[in-house]
């Protein structure tokens, strides 16, 4: 193939001259063969003329016309005639054919018993039609091969007689021109190589220096950092090749000041925390960074994938299709979905350099920022509410009291005892916004030894009330004597939030199951049998003030804030929360924490 790539000139000339060569001798055959019939032509013309004279001077035939009861005796020709006429192709391969003024034969050399009408053939039509000589070239049904035919008229005055037609195969007058064919096509073939060897060699000297510079281009190419240098002593081509030196020079230092360059390019591009990425006007990615290959969930980034075919936001399709040169910069902000929920900035610009159009992207990543600004907002309103509804209670509570209500004591008691339930949860819900307010990362907690079922035993106990009033039991799991190394300061309210939610959304008369074990870490588990949670709810439950079923939450006393300090705690201790639910059956809160120092028991 490579052979065939470099000598591609040549080769196209060399078929062109092929094509030519044998187009010519096709001519020249021709030309040849219709020259040949043609001498042969005009040769038995001249011999039948000579034999119709002959037969007309001695009057040796007459031409009647034959009828349907005329016997061959009715019809022969004179003996005289019969032997001019075979004389004629004594050791000749011509055939002599004569034939009345209608078409009918009286006699044939080739077969003496031959009859019938041979008016239908086109040297006879010829002939009868008034032409002075008809020929035509084809083969014998009778002798079965090909056949020159030549027919005459026989006159007497203007009116034809008979018709004198003489045949030979074309065999025996081709054969005889053969070696003068094989003499021209010798010469035809030694002229073709001639032409062809000049024209080669003028194709040879043509691409000489193509040849000789080409080596070196490609070597530039493919390796532009190295100076390709031609070493040739031609006079005729020495500027061409001094000229290629240079450009090989030059290119070369190009070549590494842009490669430095691409080089720092490329690796502040790959570090940037901004999301780039630049689109032809073919609508192929040029170039994406890993940034945004993250954001985008690119696997893999190969130059001269469609965006179209590459990217699943809409939205994002929807905003490079309004860059144009009417609309070259666009900004928007953007939820993308996948391959997770993130915010991003997204600023295009239209671009036109070096007479091409290509769309440079730019992603700003404002999850973080967007997720913080609606925590914040979440969190004030949440709170706000929160301590609206205790303090819009203990007001009006109040005012009751104060426009006469003390004055009965029965009223009094009650809305004494509803100020102060009201008065606590706004005591706790401050409390634990403080606890959640603090920065436990900052802080340094002590570590100390902790007894698992003697804290857990004494949680239980300051919940009795509770627990006798809907007679809900609590059952501990575990070893007796086993013991943590852990912060209690953050430990303890991990617990007592676990303890008290299921508490409190327990139904009456059932059983609260805590388990702790020592494995790879240390598992606590607290079992309910209380309304369970929705599988969607699952994923928001640790969020601040969220609330499955914000009715019973409130009715119970929570304030949407003890699973969000169990889970921000946990972290603290370098653990993880989860939860296994299903509604109506009830939850079950696994913690893993890990051994700081390791679990002991006794």
């Amino acid at each position: 193939m490579r052979f065939f790539k470099k000598n591609s000139e040549s080769l196209v000339a060399l078929l062109l001259l092929l094509v030519i060569f044998v187009s010519g001798w096709q001519l020249i055959n021709h030309f040849f063969h219709n020259e040949v019939v043609a001498q042969q032509e005009t040769y038995l013309k001249k011999k039948g003329e000579l034999l119709i004279r002959q037969l007309q001077s001695e009057s040796l035939v007459t031409f009647p016309s034959i009828k349907k009861q005329d016997t061959p005796a009715d019809l022969a020709l004179p003996v005289a005639a019969v032997e001019l006429l075979e004389n004629y192709v004594v050791n000749s391969s011509e055939r002599v054919t004569l034939l009345n003024g209608q078409g009918e034969i009286l006699f044939d050399t080739a077969d003496e018993q031959l009859q019938g009408e041979r008016n239908d053939r086109p040297e006879v039509q010829s002939v009868l039609s008034g032409s002075a000589v008809g020929s035509a070239l084809r083969d014998s049904v009778t002798l079965k091969e090909e056949l020159l035919y030549t027919a005459l008229p026989i006159k007497d005055q203007k009116e034809i007689l008979g018709v004198l037609r003489l045949a030979e195969p074309t065999s025996v007058f081709l054969q005889q021109a053969a070696g003068f064919r094989r003499s021209i096509l010798i010469v035809f073939i030694l002229f073709f190589v001639i032409i062809t060897s000049l024209v080669l060699y003028l194709i040879r000297q043509k691409n000489r220096p193509i040849e000789t510079v080409l080596p070196v281009l490609k070597r530039m190419v493919r390796q532009p950092a190295q100076v390709g240098v031609i070493m040739q002593d031609s006079d005729e081509w020495a500027e061409l090749y001094r000229t290629i030196n240079t450009l090989s020079e030059q290119m070369s230092e190009t070549y590494l000041a842009y490669t430095a360059t691409e080089e720092q390019f490329y690796t502040l591009l790959n570090e940037l925390m901004i999301g780039v990425f630049i689109i032809d006007e073919e609508g192929k990615f040029v170039l994406v960074n890993p940034k945004m290959q993250e954001h985008l969930a690119m696997t893999e980034f190969v130059p001269g994938q469609l965006y179209t075919e590459t990217l699943t936001d809409t939205q994002l399709i929807r905003l490079i299709h309004q860059v144009t040169s009417e609309q070259p910069v666009v900004h928007e902000e953007l939820q993308i979905k996948e391959p997770y929920e993130q915010v991003l900035s997204f600023s295009l610009r239209y671009l036109t350099q070096a007479s091409k159009n290509q769309i440079i992207g730019l992603a700003y990543d404002l999850t973080r920022v967007r997720r913080l600004e609606k925590m914040q907002k979440d969190f004030v309103g949440n709170v706000s509410h929160e301590l609206k509804t205790p303090v819009t209670s203990l007001i009006g509570f109040t005012e009751t009291l104060l426009d006469g209500a003390m004055d009965d004591p029965t009223t009094l008691k009650e809305f004494l005892q509803i100020m102060q339930k009201d008065a606590q949860r706004l005591q706790k819900l401050i409390q634990e916004i403080i606890q959640l307010s603090k920065d436990g990362e900052s802080v340094a907690y002590e570590t100390q030894k902790i007894a698992v079922q003697p804290l857990l035993t004494q949680l239980i106990q300051s919940y009795q009330g509770m627990l006798k009033e809907k007679e809900v039991q609590i059952e501990l799991i575990g070893i007796p004597t086993l013991e943590i190394e852990t912060k209690m300061e953050l430990f303890y309210p991990i617990i007592k939030n676990l303890v008290e939610n299921a508490i409190q959304y327990s139904p009456e008369k059932r059983t609260i199951r805590i388990t702790y074990e020592q494995q790879a870490t240390f598992i606590l588990a607290v079992q309910d049998y209380g309304i369970g949670i929705d599988e969607e709810d699952q994923e928001r439950i640790f969020e601040r003030f969220y609330r499955v079923d914000k009715a019973r939450s409130r009715h119970s006393g929570g304030t949407g804030l003890g699973l969000s300090i169990v889970r921000d705690y946990t972290r603290l201790l370098g653990g993880s929360v989860s939860v296994d639910s299903h509604l109506g059956l009830g939850s079950t809160f696994t913690i893993h924490l890990p051994i700081e120092k390791g679990l002991t028991q006794e």
